[in-house]
């Protein structure tokens, strides 16, 4: 059943905004599914359908000011990881993932920032699986905030207010919180299995502005710091890869989800 086929509940987060998640229930370990930046829970649906085929149960979020969910006023609740990561701890207890039934959580671009952030700050996950993100450490490439801003929204101004732009001030909060975040301080405080799925440029394909090189050293990094966690590498446009590649991510999530199960 494609997750757009799902039962789309509206979960009231305590002290929080009201979270879409699109859910479809299946006896198997759940799979929580997070978007990154300026996207929505859609992009899963390809993996969704093979996950939810092999007997998972899976849920696909929109993060707060994202898709479905509600839009809190940024001044007062701000737009940042670690903030989405206390909003996903809350979701997944109103859930009932707990116990037997923690989930794999999986995260696209920003979303895999999260997914780090939440296991770092909560026991209980059964896996951590982060596709083209989570290890993004922006301060190794641009010396200051503003540089990065610049390279990711041309032409956006310095300071856009929620008066001016709510989206595009929305997205310069996110970017900061990325910009001064630390994965390296969360990889020691994550015991579960973690599968990092790199996007990088193929073989023979030039990699200008140095993405490529900026990714290969995020992830000696994360293996650095990570107890438990292997690599899948992937080649090509990390935006597309959730479309381009489904069916490989989703062998990769349900080895990842064997892994998990505790040894009898």
């Amino acid at each position: 059943m494609p997750v757009e086929q799902g039962e789309v509940q509206t979960v009231q987060l305590i002290d929080g905004p009201a979270l879409a998640v699109a859910r479809i229930e299946a006896p198997l370990r759940p799979f929580l599914l997070v978007h990154g930046e300026s996207s929505d829970s859609s992009v899963w649906a390809q993996v969704a359908e093979r996950l939810v085929a092999a007997g998972h149960e899976i849920a696909a979020v929109d993060l707060r000011g994202h898709g479905r969910s509600e839009t809190p006023d940024p001044a007062a609740h701000g737009y940042d990881t670690d903030t989405c990561a206390d909003d996903l701890a809350t979701l997944l207890d109103q859930l009932g993932y707990t116990g037997g039934r923690s989930p794999i959580v999986v995260g696209h671009g920003w979303g895999a920032n999260v997914a780090l952030s939440l296991a770092a700050r909560r026991d209980g996950l059964g896996g951590v699986c982060c596709v083209d993100g989570g290890w993004t450490r922006p301060a190794w490439r641009y010396p200051s905030f503003e540089r990065f801003w610049a390279a990711r929204e041309p032409g956006a101004g310095a300071t856009p207010t929620e008066d001016d732009d709510p989206l595009l001030a929305r997205r310069r909060s996110i970017a900061r919180s990325v910009f001064l975040g630390e994965p390296r301080a969360w990889y020691p405080l994550i015991s579960v299995p973690v599968v990092l799925c790199p996007v990088v440029p193929p073989d023979g394909v030039s990699d200008p502005d140095g993405g490529g090189t900026a990714t290969r050293t995020g992830i000696a990094e994360a293996l650095t710091g990570l107890p438990r966690a292997r690599v899948s590498w992937y080649y090509g446009d990390g935006t597309r890869v959730l479309a381009t590649e489904p069916g490989r991510i989703a062998d990769d999530l349900l080895t990842l989800a064997a892994d998990a199960e505790p040894e009898v």
